[in-house]
């Protein structure tokens, strides 16, 4: 979903150590925390800022209805390809 944040214009200034404040129309919209990364980009004559979403936020995006099978079975599955595999190898002239 893309929020569009529509105001009036808000002017920040960048700090001698290149830093900038995060306004708080815009963090009431986008809810950050501290150490929040951002990645930059330019788009055209826009600064960009997109949030960099971390791995524990992705947990569970992709989830399945199929059932996992537990570990000892997938390690026997694996073990299973590989003897194939290998069976196969040695039959090549």
């Amino acid at each position: 979903m893309v929020r569009t944040l529509i105001m009036a214009s808000i002017t920040t200034t960048v700090t001698s150590k290149m830093q900038v404040t995060i306004p708080e129309e815009v963090r009431k919209v986008y809810p950050l925390k501290a150490g929040t990364q951002l990645a930059w980009s330019v788009e055209g004559d826009a600064l960009v800022a997109r949030r960099v979403r971390g791995v524990a936020e992705l947990a569970g995006c992709l989830k399945s209805d199929v059932p996992f099978p537990g570990r000892e079975e997938e390690k026997r599955a694996v073990a299973a390809l590989r003897t194939q595999h290998h069976a196969r190898k040695l039959r090549k002239p």
